[in-house]
């Protein structure tokens, strides 16, 4: 069998891995596993046949266990030489990570066979075409019966190891017998035995150009494991006496029907010791109810999670818990990246393994843990969540440079990252200021409003017509085309069927042929119209000025997500946030119609500048002008126009509630130019105050401001 793929996926001048080899032995087959801890730990089972070794990645490793059948990924032919290669594969090659040599010895088909190894080889061949190989091992910790079966709903390559009933099956898990055949090591004590590696028999030296893995922080997980040089480990749960603070944790019950605490997507990373560090994982944020056995866990929108990812809810159920926890599921690829394509796609263990990454705790055995600074419930995290299984891992915390870590982040394909204030209490269904989401690359989720296809093609559809919602309209956004594939498309539609309608759901009809300076002559398109209840995530370059996405990509289908829900999400001003004071005072709810002061806290917050005449401002996703900022509005008290905008933006949030359902009113202007005022009437009972402070230009291009029945009494009401 020609080992050309092998050989393609490997560079043998920066990894000692043998090229080819050949079996000396004419009287029997033999047999190698191999542990190999790379993106993911797992076990490589490999059959000599054919003058090569057909091999098969078996997650979870083999079982001894009748009961218990292991899915066994078939992988790429290897040469023979291979069955004898322990040792490093350098990080950044194909595979690389840690093998060690974890059992081997000699196999035979099951039948009994005349003819010798050639005659048994000819059998094995037929049955693995056949997709089901039956065998008997004789190895140092394998023997007896087993199986190997290809099985259909699992991709091409998806088989099952299943151990035969027979003298030697046991219920004990075998890979706890965890040291290397040849070596006697562990696949630990070899990662720390790094100068060396065992090769043809021997323990070699490494050649010094050859990389050499971060072994200090390999138990972090890949990437984690690149970003722990770039950043240190928080250490500060290590001062901290976790069960001292759980013991004095306030009672409660365990929380029911809440939901997750989001972040606010911000623009740029920023440096601050008060903040916290962590990776930005793309996949589905969740929510896990564990009670002693019994698991529950939900989407952000309080969706059942615990069909589609069974093999996360049976994990957890092994837990002899009563926890409340916040994470997110997520695939992994090679890289340790992980993928929201192949989670979205996610069906079985054929499609790759889930992991759950846990990055808080907010109730445990009976204590609840929300109010507790986010430092203090991490630190309870790391100390109760059981962290022996590689598909639950805790969520790493760094106290970094947050520009340096940002960086770091980019440069091994993560999508972003999160920053969150070490003293900040967990708020449920809340978009917090004290955690923060900062975006490598631009993503936006979306709603499917119909999808076009062009004149002549084969395909499913050509793009997928998007919007989101603004103020209750589906407004449109744009098309994109690129990012699935066929397979992908044909399961789309599938799903596209019952939701085509005759009525276009956008608030106005989108010209889906109309050319760009991209594409001057595009095909002509038809459109199909849906019923807007599909949400999708995409990225893109930018946006254009009419809020159109420009280069989107398909990135993946959110079933977590409420197209209802789904509005463009805009970037807040970093600085606005940060350097907003660290504590803040509680705001108190009012009774209706009850008017209260600013507190002198929120005047240290400004929206303008002292100095510039003319500022440009992003509020909401637009941009705001201001100008003449120094006009003097109340010149017996010296306030500006500046301090008037100031002190609106000081106190909005405690001005707006009173302002909604209030009536307002568009003012004619000079020239015909129309703007916004606000009509409130006066506390002592005066005539009502028309107001309006915006800037406009006149039709000889000068600009000018208008401002219309103000006077002192008008902020009255608001001191």
């Amino acid at each position: 069998m020609s080992l050309e793929k092998y050989a393609q996926k490997r560079d043998f001048t920066k990894t000692s891995e043998p090229k080819a080899g050949s079996s000396k032995d004419r009287g029997k087959l033999m047999f190698v596993i191999q542990k190999h801890d790379a993106s993911r730990l797992h076990y490589d089972f490999r059959l000599e046949m054919d003058g090569v070794l057909k091999s098969w990645a078996v997650p979870k490793g083999p079982s001894t266990d009748p009961k218990s059948k292991r899915l066994a990924m078939m992988v790429e032919d290897h040469p023979f030489d291979y069955r004898n290669f322990e040792g490093i594969i350098p990080q950044g090659e194909y595979g690389g990570g840690t093998v060690i040599v974890w059992d081997e010895g000699t196999y035979e088909p099951i039948e009994e066979i005349k003819g010798g190894k050639k005659a048994q080889e000819k059998h094995l061949l037929k049955q693995l075409k056949d997709g089901s190989l039956k065998i008997k091992l004789h190895g140092e910790k394998l023997e007896g019966e087993y199986a190997l079966v290809k099985t259909h709903g699992m991709g091409e390559n998806g088989w099952l190891l299943i151990k035969h009933k027979d003298d030697f099956a046991s219920a004990a898990d075998i890979t706890k017998k965890d040291k290397s055949v040849f070596s006697g090591k562990t696949i630990e004590k070899m990662e720390k035995t790094s100068e060396k590696v065992w090769k043809d028999g021997e323990e070699q030296d490494v050649e010094e150009e050859k990389p050499k893995m971060a072994l200090s922080k390999k138990k972090l997980h890949e990437p984690v494991a690149d970003l722990a040089e770039e950043a240190e480990e928080t250490s500060e749960d290590k001062e901290i006496n976790a069960k001292a603070i759980l013991k004095k944790a306030p009672k409660g019950k365990s929380p029911t029907g809440i939901k997750p605490m989001l972040a606010t997507l911000v623009n740029e990373p920023f440096d601050d010791p008060e903040w916290v560090y962590e990776v930005k994982w793309d996949g589905y944020r969740t929510l896990g109810f564990i009670n002693k056995g019994e698991v529950q866990l939900l989407s952000r929108n309080n969706k059942d999670f615990n069909e589609k990812y069974y093999p996360l809810k049976k994990l957890l159920e092994s837990w002899k818990l009563n926890v409340v926890i916040d994470g997110e599921v997520l695939v992994l690829n090679d890289k340790g990246v992980s993928n929201f394509g192949a989670l979205q796609n996610w069906r079985s263990e054929a499609d790759g393994e889930l992991v759950l990454y846990i990055f808080d705790i907010l109730w445990y055995d009976g204590k609840n843990l929300m109010d507790l600074p986010l430092t203090e419930r991490q630190a309870i995290m790391r100390d109760v969540i059981p962290t022996d299984d590689d598909r639950v891992r805790i969520s790493q915390t760094f106290k970094a440079n947050g520009t340096e870590f940002f960086e770091a982040a980019g440069k091994i394909g993560l999508e972003g990252i999160m920053a969150k204030r070490g003293n900040s209490t967990y708020a449920p269904d809340n978009r917090s200021k004290d955690w923060l989401k900062i975006k490598i690359n631009k993503r936006q989720e979306v709603v499917i409003g119909g999808f076009t296809k062009n004149e002549g093609t084969a395909k499913q559809f050509s793009s997928l017509l998007l919007g989101v919602y603004e103020d209750g309209k589906f407004l449109y956004v744009g098309k994109v085309g690129t990012g699935f594939s066929d397979k992908l498309q044909k399961e789309m539609m599938a799903t596209f069927k019952p939701l085509i309608t005759d009525i276009v759901p956008f608030t106005s009809e989108p010209d889906v042929n109309k050319p760009s300076r991209f594409r001057p002559n595009p095909p002509k398109a038809k459109a199909t119209w849906l019923k807007p209840e599909l949400v999708c995530e995409v990225s893109f370059a930018e946006v254009t000025s009419d809020g159109v996405f420009r280069h989107p990509s398909f990135e993946g289908m959110r079933v977590d997500k409420k197209a209802k829900e789904v509005v463009r999400e805009t970037e807040a001003d970093t600085t606005d946030i940060v350097e907003e004071e660290e504590h803040h005072p509680e705001t108190k709810k009012v009774p209706k119609h009850k008017l209260v002061a600013a507190p002198k806290e929120a005047v240290k917050r400004t929206l303008l500048n002292p100095k510039e005449e003319t500022q440009v401002k992003k509020i909401c996703g637009h941009d705001l002008k201001f100008t003449h900022l120094s006009k003097v509005y109340w010149p017996g008290d010296g306030i500006t126009k500046r301090d008037m905008f100031n002190y609106y933006y000081q106190v909005a949030e405690y001005i707006l509630p009173y302002l909604k359902d209030r009536p307002q009113s568009l003012n004619r202007f000079p020239n015909g130019i129309h703007g916004p005022s606000f009509y409130q009437k006066d506390v002592r009972g005066k005539s009502p105050n028309w107001v309006n402070t915006f800037p406009y230009t006149t039709s000889d291009g000068e600009d000018k401001d208008y401002l219309v029945g103000h006077d002192e009494a008008t902020l009255l009401w608001m001191a």
